[in-house]
């Protein structure tokens, strides 16, 4: 209904609340704003349990190498910086993200105000490295003819994995396109003033998913980070140069020395 058809009063009552419409699971959003200073407790929780967990389950493992010297190039340069982009371009959107859900803890400032402003920019970067990251990281499906091996290993990264690993990689898949569709959303949808209402409740809608996908992304990108980078002595600097001792494959990664023979490499 145009504005001027209103009467007096009823341009007083829109002026001053808005124009009526059906919220979307209003008792959601309704319970989610009165306990959203609980939030930062439960990732608090969260956190420090599933690191006790991968201490003490995982542990960390270091290989005994005596020939330092003696190493095999396991990362293509192209590799390597989808990987380091990815782990960095992932820790800031971790911290802006939680920046903007726990905006009523953080409070306001200059350094929040532009954490919260970069970080659709860098999501919107994070898309094409997430998808890169899930092509090449598709590694070891059955179905999979490698013309040549070694055009191929400069691409997808080698090796096998084990159950939890391709868990942890389904997981990247299903949780990041979810995370990816649904900030694309948010950013892409703008709300008019004819608009403004219906705009505002489904990105609030929209939110939740994507709220969902972050915290469950985490988990097991935090499981996959402290596998391969944290429990895993030596592995940070093999990814920084592409490089990693024969005795290490030997002893942590011997489906990696399977492929194309790399132990004669040296």
């Amino acid at each position: 209904m145009p504005f001027d058809s209103l009467t007096h009063y009823q341009q007083m009552e829109v002026g001053l609340f808005g124009p009526n419409y059906d919220a979307i699971a209003p008792e959601v959003i309704r319970a989610f704003e009165e306990r959203q200073h609980l939030l930062p407790l439960v990732f608090l929780v969260e956190f420090f349990l599933f690191l006790t967990m991968f201490i003490v389950a995982k542990g960390r493992k270091q290989a005994n190498i005596t020939r330092g010297s003696e190493k095999v190039q396991v990362y293509s340069l192209f590799q390597r910086v989808v990987i380091l982009l990815n782990i960095i371009v992932m820790i800031y959107l971790f911290i802006t993200g939680f920046s903007i859900t726990f905006g009523n803890v953080t409070g306001g400032g200059l350094i929040a105000r532009y954490m919260r402003a970069t970080h659709e920019i860098v999501g919107l970067g994070w898309m094409p490295i997430w998808l890169i990251m899930t092509i090449i990281a598709f590694k070891d499906h059955k179905y999979f003819a490698r013309p040549s091996a070694k055009t191929w290993n400069n691409f997808f990264l080698r090796g096998k994995y084990k159950p939890m690993d391709r868990i942890n990689y389904y997981a990247y898949v299903a949780f990041g396109a979810t995370l990816v569709f649904s900030g694309f959303i948010i950013w892409y949808i703008v709300p008019d003033s004819a608009t403004h209402a219906e705009v505002i409740q489904f990105k609030r809608f929209i939110l939740f998913f994507h709220f969902l996908g972050s915290a469950i992304i985490s988990f097991f990108t935090f499981e996959t980070v402290y596998s391969m980078f944290a429990a895993v002595k030596g592995y940070i600097p093999g990814v920084v140069t592409g490089k990693l001792p024969i005795e290490y494959l030997e002893q942590l990664r011997p489906d990696v020395l399977e492929e194309e023979a790399l132990g004669t490499q040296v």
